[in-house]
């Protein structure tokens, strides 16, 4: 997914602040993560981002947000891996256009990401990987939107 803030500037406001917000601008994170949601960007700390987690990363001049997987989300074409220096952030948390925040840093959400992670393991074949992986995002959606 796409987030609407000129990416060269990021890196500096993370720097100087702490956090980022930007505005989110496809779909692609559906139905958790919708455009016009304002995602809370804050820097990746010394250790990896764990599978299920949600970061922002730099690819040419557009900030993408998606959720780290180890093989793959299930999506017919696999995304190209992403180097660790250009992963800029991690999004901690997400208010939508009506002005309700969920914050990913606090129950359920570190329980939900640790669910995201174990699914994104799964070796299930066909629709049925795409359908599994997804699920969590549609129940976090359901109970929190």
């Amino acid at each position: 997914m796409k987030a609407g803030l000129a990416v060269e500037f990021v890196p500096d406001v993370l720097a100087r602040d702490g956090i980022a917000w930007v505005t989110a601008v496809s779909w692609s994170m559906a139905p958790l993560i919708r455009p016009g949601d304002a995602l809370r960007v804050t820097p990746v700390g010394a250790d990896p981002p764990r599978t299920g987690a949600i970061v922002a990363y730099r690819s040419g001049a557009q900030l993408i947000v998606h959720g780290v997987v180890t093989r793959g989300d299930g999506l017919r074409d696999a995304d190209e891996p992403v180097a660790r220096t250009r992963v800029i952030g991690r999004v901690t948390a997400i208010r939508t256009a009506t002005g309700r925040t969920l914050d990913l840093e606090r129950p359920p959400w570190p329980l939900l990401e640790r669910a995201f992670g174990w699914l994104a393991g799964l070796r299930v074949r066909g629709g049925l990987r795409w359908k599994a992986r997804r699920l969590p995002f549609h129940v976090a959606a359901a109970l929190w939107r």
